[in-house]
């Protein structure tokens, strides 16, 4: 069984975006959006964004993220004023800080499906070729371009492909995940979350900092595709996204909320008429994507069991496989978890795996697995490259 580790440097692969543009790294996200439409959207939500800058940094927006700012330094600063407010007592503020992080989840999540929505990824379509159906994929990235390729080259599907049976899949309409096939299907594990992961907005719930009560891991909603506009906030639905990518809103959820009493919620939106009127409906209770932020404290606990199932799964594939290749993944410094993980796993192993790294920096990398986890420089086979359509990754697995 084979281990596929994906990173970042996976989903830079992707060059056949309709924006023209990569998927972005942490110190490059705004200097990305910059050059996409949706910077000019007025649909697109950035008022507590550019408050939440204002007050705390003291300088106007624009100039704010036009000054090389990394996302995730962004995204913490926030997390961590939620978080201090939370302690103080100061509910008003905590709220002010949860819409700027929201906020800037959608945010993060947009760049991501405007740049994933093109053809399918020819790179990832080489890799999938080359997949069983008896190994694991596990990946740090929040995009779909991994998903589209397999559903190309193989039986793989979101009913069970993502380890957990989604409480509902968009297919057109809310469907119930159906029966589950007992063929072996290659298993994703998205260790971060993904952009067509849903949940409950947490504004919905009336408290801002125990979404955990609400979700459970059958309580993730998978938006797959539409044919006709979906029901959104205040019906703002976007055209023109390929399979597993949505515009800025994604799909309401069909439920109904209720307060912390019990007491059903309605929703009253103030009329802007400044802004042109959505087209579609406006029914069932706002979504956000369920994905796990760049931001130094990741809080995976917020989403129930999800997660810890998730890193287990891949512990034990870590245990198991006779091969772990890593594709476009560098151990980030944030990302202490992982190493964790990687550590943690390989205790528990009488043998060690075959090591493949493929990056264009693998150096940093094949001297963590030597001088970290232990294994001897002739383990470790080093390709110096960049994971792309014109890398002949069928060799690598070969050999």
């Amino acid at each position: 069984m084979k281990l596929f580790i994906l990173g970042a440097g996976a989903s830079k692969a992707y060059s056949d975006s309709k924006t023209g543009e990569k998927m972005p790294i942490a110190c490059d996200f705004f200097d990305t959006y910059d050059k996409l439409n949706i910077a000019n959207n007025l649909w697109v939500l950035q008022g507590q964004i550019h408050l939440y800058v204002m007050n705390k940094f003291g300088v106007d927006p624009y100039t704010y993220f036009r000054s090389g700012i990394d996302i995730e330094f962004f995204h913490s600063s926030i997390e961590a004023d939620i978080q201090k407010e939370i302690e103080a007592g100061n509910k008003n503020e905590s709220m002010f800080h949860q819409m700027s992080y929201n906020e800037l989840i959608y945010l993060f999540s947009f760049v991501i499906n405007e740049i994933q929505n093109g053809s399918i990824s020819k790179a990832h379509l080489k890799l999938a070729a080359c997949i069983s159906e008896n190994d694991v994929i596990a990946t740090f990235n929040w995009d779909t371009l991994i998903e589209r390729a397999l559903e190309n080259s193989s039986n793989w599907n979101t009913n069970q492909g993502y380890s957990f049976t989604p409480k509902s899949i968009y297919r057109n309409g809310w469907k119930d995940s159906g029966n589950q096939s007992n063929e072996p299907m290659v298993q994703l594990l998205k260790l971060h979350g993904s952009t067509n992961w849903l949940t409950v907005h947490p504004n919905m719930l009336g408290n801002f900092t125990t979404l955990n009560r609400f979700v459970k891991p059958n309580d993730v909603y998978v938006y797959e595709s539409t044919e006709e506009p979906y029901s959104c906030h205040r019906g703002r639905y976007m055209k023109g996204y390929e399979r597993l990518s949505y515009g800025y809103y994604p799909v309401n959820l069909d439920m109904v909320a209720y307060s912390p009493d019990g007491q059903e919620i309605e929703f009253f939106n103030q009329p802007k008429p400044h802004l042109k009127k959505g087209i579609a409906p406006n029914e069932g209770v706002a979504s956000i994507p369920l994905i796990i932020p760049p931001v130094k404290e990741k809080k995976y606990d917020q989403y129930g069991e999800l997660f810890d199932s998730l890193w287990a799964k891949t512990s034990e594939a870590i245990q198991k496989a006779d091969e772990i290749i890593l594709i476009g993944y560098s151990f980030p410094i944030t990302d202490i978890k992982s190493t964790e993980l990687f550590l943690k796993s390989f205790m528990k192993r009488n043998s060690k795996p075959k090591i493949k790294i493929l990056d264009p920096n693998p150096e940093k990398i094949a001297e963590k697995f030597i001088y970290e986890f232990g294994f001897n420089k002739s383990e470790i086979q080093v390709y110096k490259d960049y994971f792309s359509e014109n890398f002949d990754i069928e060799k690598l697995i070969q050999n």
